[in-house]
């Protein structure tokens, strides 16, 4: 089923944006723009800036630079133009999302309007006076508390919240009203900065009068007097259920395209599997009649009739293994570490992409390092990338003349590592595919989801291994990955460090189609 993220955005009660992870805008949600009066086209990339107070906006971007680089959860204020024509104080809270590997692949954020938040804090900076009329004016839960923690006011959005009297709060624990699974954390972010008078911003679960718990940021601040000494602590509790749930929904949608790409690759390979599996049972069939033959023979040749036998069974097993096969490519099987035999696990991959490069007029050349090592790693993960740097090979040489279309497929060992490359003789890539050929979501198939090459890079650095890519000197382009040989992992800082193989393999087979 396809799955609308703009709507789930626009069905959020919260201002909602997505963005590249440069930065870039990429969709921002209808409260979101209806707040600014900006639409997606006038607030994308990085035109979103021209809503923001540009007194403001110096502090605003090296404050975003800053979350960019540091590629964790962080938080803005500035003032922004609402659509009315007055500049108002929001919140904006950002955190990253992604990918099984722990690749980042997008920027969610919220903002909240904390204009009245803001001025209600002012207010309370100075005037200490009546602090239960003043909080009762913020529209978001707050709590006063004395130094020590005890609490000494909450305004009428925190009882409405947890739906008990001031008398009874004032006694409840913090049992009562945390999450279980967050309690411990909580109590123990919550001491630690009491006891040293830092302010503090936690997300946590509380439990709402109907038993429910929703997420909320809880922001913590001490009001110190002019000798510095703690007077009171304010906090204040800002509802993110809905960030998160918005955070939520688009991992699943991520999930579900990752999943898509996989089958949608296996099922253009469909006649590469019948002709695979046809070939055991052809050769089980003229096999089985020979047996015949020698039965028929006065006398019977049993010798020749079991040795024929004995050719059936192999050829019914080699069929079913060849099943078995295509079987775990389509399941979604949890990985199954195994020392694997590199040269046959390639093999197996190119008796199926053998079909699709005749079919498509591609001249296949396989060479293989004699001897290679085994490796420890998934063999239906491992597979799978190889068969999708294969297939988009042949695809890449789509527009090229018949007769110039080659594939060559290199395995061999490189100090700890055994490498795989994928060549072909395509228009190769630009500078800008090179630079964004392994994000998520990118593509320059008119029908491709983008992403392919990411769940690839996944695979392969979670078998602690590097996949890169590159143009030939002669034109065309370079798919290449390496996995350790051993089972200890060799530490790598990224694709940028991956060192290219060094030692040219020796040939042990040349196949050509």
């Amino acid at each position: 089923m396809e799955f609308d993220l703009s709507r789930v955005l626009d069905a959020l009660p919260a201002m909602v944006w997505i963005a590249r992870p440069d930065g870039r805008l990429e969709l921002i949600n209808r409260r979101w723009s209806e707040y600014t009066g900006l639409s997606l086209d006038e607030a994308h990339g990085r035109k979103w800036s021209t809503v923001f107070n540009p007194d403001d906006l110096p502090e605003l971007l090296e404050r975003w630079r800053s979350i960019l680089t540091s590629g964790q959860p962080g938080e803005m204020e500035a003032r922004v133009w609402r659509f009315d024509g007055q500049y108002r104080r929001v919140r904006v809270q950002c955190s990253p999302m992604l990918d099984d590997a722990g690749r980042l692949i997008k920027w969610c954020g919220v903002v909240t309007d904390v204009e009245d938040i803001r001025r209600a804090e002012e207010t309370l900076r100075r005037r200490a006076l009546d602090f239960q009329l003043i909080v009762d004016s913020i529209p978001v839960p707050v709590a006063v508390t004395t130094p020590s923690g005890a609490v000494e006011g909450l305004n009428q959005a925190t009882l409405n919240y947890f739906g008990k009297t001031l008398e009874t709060l004032k006694e409840w624990e913090a049992t009562d009203a945390v999450h279980p699974e967050d309690l411990e954390r909580t109590i123990a972010a919550h001491n630690a900065n009491y006891e040293a008078g830092r302010s503090y911003d936690i997300e946590t679960r509380l439990r709402r009068a109907d038993d429910v718990y929703r997420w909320f940021n809880v922001l913590a601040m001490p009001l110190r007097d002019v000798d510095g000494h703690i007077l009171r602590w304010f906090e204040l509790l800002i509802d993110i259920d809905d960030r998160k749930r918005a955070e939520a929904a688009l991992q699943a949608a991520n999930d579900r395209l990752a999943r898509a790409s996989q089958v949608a690759s296996l099922v253009e390979l469909s006649a590469s599997i019948a002709h695979e599996v046809n070939q055991p049972i052809a050769a089980a069939l003229a096999n089985a009649q020979a047996a015949l033959r020698w039965l028929g023979r006065d006398p019977p040749d049993l010798a020749e009739v079991r040795e024929a036998l004995d050719d059936v069974v192999k050829d019914g097993t080699r069929a079913g293994a060849v099943i078995d096969r295509i079987r775990s490519l389509f399941k979604n099987a949890p990985p199954s570490p195994e020392n694997l035999d590199i040269t046959e696990a390639l093999s197996e991959i190119v008796a199926l992409s053998r079909g699709k490069a005749l079919k498509n007029g591609v001249s296949l050349q396989v060479q293989l390092s004699e001897g290679l090592p085994t490796v420890r790693g998934d063999r239906v993960q491992l597979q799978q990338v190889m068969l999708n740097l294969i297939t988009n090979a042949i695809e890449a040489m789509s527009d090229v003349d018949d007769g110039n279309r080659n594939l060559r497929i290199t395995a061999g060992r490189d100090d700890d590592n055994v490498f795989f490359t994928v060549q072909d003789s395509g228009p190769g890539l630009t500078p800008a595919t090179l630079e964004r050929v392994f994000e998520p979501f990118y593509t320059t198939k008119p029908t491709g989801l983008g992403v392919g090459l990411s769940i690839c890079r996944s695979i392969i650095e979670a078998h602690s291994g590097a996949l890169w890519a590159t143009n030939a000197e002669k034109g065309g382009a370079v798919f290449s990955f390496t996995v350790p040989i051993s089972t200890s992992a060799i530490s790598r800082k990224g694709v940028q460090d991956a060192v290219m193989p060094s030692q040219a393999p020796q040939p042990l087979a040349d196949i050509t189609s």
